[in-house]
């Protein structure tokens, strides 16, 4: 295959997602359909797969199949911890990568979170896939307290030169060639060792130890790309509000909605699409998540233009 885009979902009796309780099967189910339809959807010279150790209940199995998404079975029998870990489910996407490597022959991979919306063709990501290994470039500051966690597990393996002020990368997507994303995953493959040697697991999951790899693949001189032009993280919510428009205006291509999204607007987005078939416009899907309209200021901005000429 040319082009590849995959998902990964392990359950474990007894093991965590994170911070808050499991939501239940059925809710990361229905985000299962929404993540990896829309992905097929938008690109259908893509093979598109779930990547799973259990099997899949219907309806959600016919829903993948009848959208174009093939189901790979793939043991969870690497970068396992213990259960009590938060986030101890999703070093499930480590393996699953690592998996694909060993057992795919494919060109280019995407590997994406299924907390998900794919709203564009990835045609762009895979011109970049060859020159690098691309992850989202989370917008923390260096003392932010995850980002400030994963350096300070660095700093237990290797000391000298501490602190070292990483770049946190999430784990929503890891893209790349092939050939790029093997030696990336040799990187991970030897941190996460090391980290085990010194009775370390982050409790902030695969994150640490994707970004632990980062700082090495850069430092080896093997880049690894910010691939904010392609996803973005939406908390939605009313913590938060958003003023940018990039999800309309040179948009990415993929909507990241973690958190309550699960069980709100993945919910129903996954609703519309089982009933119809198809996913509602962008215009209702951006309505949906609650993302402002993208009308520029005019009234302001000609006021402005108007007393810069006094």
């Amino acid at each position: 295959m040319e082009n590849l885009i995959f998902g990964a979902f392990a359950t474990l009796d007894g093991y965590r997602e994170g911070d808050a309780a499991n939501l239940g099967r059925a809710v990361y189910d229905r985000c299962t359909v929404v993540a990896l339809c829309s992905a097929k959807a938008q690109n259908p010279a893509c093979t598109v797969a779930l990547l799973t150790n259990a099997p899949v209940p219907e309806p959600y199995r016919g829903q993948l199949t009848a959208g174009g998404v093939e189901i790979w079975d793939c043991p969870f029998d690497a970068y396992r911890v213990p259960a009590e870990t938060n986030w101890a489910l999703a070093y499930y996407k480590l393996c699953a990568m690592a998996w694909v490597l060993a057992n795919k022959d494919f060109a280019r991979a995407c590997m994406v979170d299924l907390d998900t919306f794919t709203q564009h063709p990835l045609d762009d990501l895979w011109r970049e896939c060859d020159e690098a290994v691309l992850m989202y470039q989370v917008p923390h500051a260096a003392s932010q307290t995850m980002t400030a966690a994963i350096g300070r597990c660095f700093d237990a393996v290797e000391p000298d030169g501490a602190p070292h002020r990483l770049t946190h990368f999430g784990g929503e997507l890891v893209a790349g060639s092939k050939a790029r994303l093997t030696d990336f995953m040799a990187l991970c493959r030897t941190y996460f060792d090391e980290l085990q040697a010194k009775g370390i697991t982050p409790k902030e999951g695969d994150e640490a130890v994707w970004c632990g790899a980062a700082y090495r693949s850069l430092r080896a001189g093997q880049p690894v790309r910010a691939a904010n032009a392609y996803i973005f993280r939406y908390w939605l919510g009313g913590r938060f509000y958003y003023v940018s428009t990039n999800y309309v205006l040179d948009p990415v291509c993929i909507l990241h909605l973690p958190g309550a999204a699960k069980d709100r607007q993945l919910k129903l987005i996954y609703k519309k699409y089982a009933n119809g078939g198809a996913f509602p416009p962008l215009g209702k899907i951006h309505r949906l998540c609650g993302l402002p309209a993208a009308h520029p200021p005019l009234l302001r901005t000609a006021w402005t233009r108007l007393l810069a000429k006094l």
